[in-house]
């Protein structure tokens, strides 16, 4: 009997040293999830809800995850197109394959569709286009609009490459709303795009986090990507 319930007791202490300790996959943020992406690449875009099934896309592979990120299911996406964004239509989710900046507000927006999945993300098939309406699927990639109706953009830095030239260092430092408010990241990243789900949240994804910048461009370590999702609706 003593033999039993020291054996209890060890398993209990286990399961409290497993719970209180901290997640490596998903650090804790006070404002921020942090998801960690399955590969070595910037997470491009995202779709669906962190609470649900929610859905990554690394450019070359797309992954599900339904339990918030500890696992991942990679789907079956086999193209030499990289996906640059997802459209939702009614039960299907679309992969958009190529980019176009917006005229005069300079967006970002993925365009071209041509796979679709079914069972978001996990199965795709070619994506055709009979009544020309994908044409119009365009979503926009460095902006993202909350349920107000504030948009949120990624904030950029321009700096020039030497005193004389015309072209610059684009450095994403963070994400600013229309109402002036200005969201800073855990750390530095590059990002890639901004997304909103039915609850406001916002989704930042991005690369992995970064130790130097401009012509000291570094990685800090890993190279896999960063989503992150706000604990709390955006107004």
């Amino acid at each position: 009997m003593k033999t039993l319930l020291l054996a209890s007791a060890l398993l209990l202490t286990l399961a409290a040293c497993r719970k209180d300790s901290p997640d490596p996959v998903q650090p804790e943020y006070a404002d921020w999830y942090a998801l960690r992406a399955p590969d070595d690449r910037a997470v491009e875009a995202v779709a669906g809800d962190l609470d649900g099934t929610l859905v990554i896309t690394t450019g070359y592979a797309v992954y599900q995850t339904t339990d918030r990120g500890k696992t991942w299911k990679k789907g079956d996406y086999k193209n030499n197109l990289k996906v640059v964004g997802f459209a939702q239509r009614q039960d299907s989710l679309i992969s958009l394959s190529a980019e176009t900046l917006g005229a005069p507000d300079g967006a970002a927006y993925a365009v071209g569709p041509n796979y679709f999945s079914l069972d978001q993300g996990l199965t795709w098939r070619p994506y055709h286009d009979w009544r020309r309406s994908g044409s119009d699927l365009r979503v926009a990639r460095n902006r993202a609009a909350a349920l107000s109706g504030t948009e949120y953009s990624v904030d950029l830095l321009l700096t020039p490459t030497s005193p004389s030239s015309s072209s610059n260092y684009v450095e994403t430092v963070g994400v600013k709303s229309s109402a002036g408010r200005q969201l800073r990241l855990p750390k530095d990243h590059q990002i890639t795009s901004l997304y909103f789900d039915a609850k406001s949240r916002l989704y930042v994804a991005a690369s992995a986090a970064l130790c130097g910048r401009r012509e000291n461009f570094a990685f800090c370590g890993e190279q896999n990507g960063v989503l992150y999702v706000s604990k709390a609706p955006q107004p």
